[in-house]
């Protein structure tokens, strides 16, 4: 071949085009390089939040589930107590959560729901509680205002814990909150989470469901990380891992689900396709629910895959007392907000709620303490299903809060 042949001089031509572009080509991926650091470092802001919480009611009213004397006399058993500076700040979560901010009692035996509300709030009341020595439950970052979680029992047991169970009970944005150095609203601890929160991180169950109740209409945001969360995003977290995995062997998950649902009943948060994937990931585990019930009406820590073996609590990891209240009640309570169409059969939720009824009437009151915060979910659970909240159950069931 000559070299003047024409295929030659072509493939020569192109091979000079390629190597006079190649800087030009550089140059363009060194622009797109530098674009995107430029995102990932881009200044982090808050997305617009609502003052006030959504809310999420309960849905039914059904004594055949739980009868009004057996109403009764469990809300009474469950009234919250303070044990001075040997108090759980745990309970104080779970017992603001059952009974809300507006719970009085005529015993001062018992706490009102302001001064449950209050020990989360305020660092003053923290101490009168627990004294002056004790760290405070609360501290101040450069964003906000976050909370200890596992550092005693003076701490949240949980990461967002008590952030969510302030969602819960409706305290808006512009409440109040006094930390050791400042006064300023809940609004920082609420940005203080949406900084923080990683999508990969351990504990994102009452993280996840806080957010639902503050940011719609919004339902896509950036995290710290240059990443755009939404709500598919969570949902899509909450249903990953097999279950029993997480808080409460899984029971958190479906909650948490089952408020995502209610909450785009309000205003739409997911895509049509991830409310089916929620969906059909609840009737899964309302199926397992269904197929691994005892005959007295629980359930263990096994409850995805077999019933318990005896009706007694015994020591295996899992079937203690403790389990058994913790999967019975959170069911008990996530069932009270479900739609009819993601509801088993009622003879399980009657069974269910029969045991959690014979269980808090026989327990001794120290095994009632050992276990307030896990009551407190089947009491609620009790309540929801009777279309109330706990305090305001107990009000319409006994006129007055006279102690019995």
């Amino acid at each position: 071949m000559s070299s003047t042949d024409p295929r030659r001089a072509k493939h020569g031509a192109g091979l000079w085009l390629f190597l006079v572009g190649q800087p030009f080509v550089l140059a363009l991926f060194a622009l797109a390089a530098m674009s995107g650091a430029r995102d990932f470092h881009r200044p982090w802001y808050v997305p617009p939040l609502r003052e006030q919480p959504l809310s999420i009611g309960p849905l039914y009213d059904c004594p055949d589930v739980v009868s009004d004397d057996d109403l009764r006399r469990a809300l009474l058993r469950l009234r919250p107590r303070l044990a001075g500076p040997k108090t759980l700040l745990a309970d104080v979560d779970h017992a603001l959560r059952c009974w809300g901010p507006d719970a009085t009692f005529e015993d001062p035996e018992f706490a009102s729901g302001a001064e449950l509300r209050a020990l989360l709030t305020d660092t003053r009341r923290f101490a009168e509680l627990y004294g002056a020595h004790q760290t405070p439950a609360m501290y101040d970052t450069p964003v906000g205002v976050c909370c200890r979680v596992k550092e005693g029992i003076a701490s949240t047991s949980h990461t967002d814990h008590t952030l969510a169970c302030l969602a819960e009970v409706g305290t808006p944005l512009s409440y109040p909150l006094v930390t050791p150095t400042r006064e300023t609203t809940f609004r920082a601890m609420i940005e203080q989470s949406l900084h923080d929160f990683q999508l990969s991180q351990i504990e994102y169950e009452w993280s996840a469901k806080t957010f639902s109740l503050f940011l719609p209409p919004v339902t896509r945001w950036p995290s710290t990380e240059a990443q755009t969360l939404s709500f598919d995003l969570l949902a899509d977290r909450m249903m990953r891992e097999p279950l029993p995995r997480g808080v409460c062997y899984g029971m958190h998950r479906l909650y948490g689900l089952m408020a995502y649902l209610r909450v785009d009943q309000q205003t739409p948060i997911l895509s049509p396709g991830m409310r089916e994937r929620i969906e059909r990931f609840l009737k899964d585990a309302n199926r397992r629910l269904v197929a691994n019930q005892h005959a007295d009406g629980f359930w263990n820590g096994d409850w995805p895959f077999a019933p318990p073996t005896a009706s007694e609590p015994t020591k295996r990891v899992g079937d203690q007392l403790y389990f058994r209240i913790v999967v019975t009640g959170h069911a008990l309570e996530y069932w009270a907000l479900a739609p009819q169409h993601l509801q088993p059969r009622r003879s399980v939720v009657v069974a269910a709620a029969n045991w959690i009824v014979r269980t808090i009437d026989t327990v001794s009151e120290d095994e009632l303490v050992a276990n307030y915060s896990f009551l407190s979910h089947a009491v609620r659970g009790l309540a929801l299903w009777r279309g109330k909240e706990p305090y305001e159950a107990l009000r319409w069931l006994t006129g007055s809060e006279r102690d019995q």
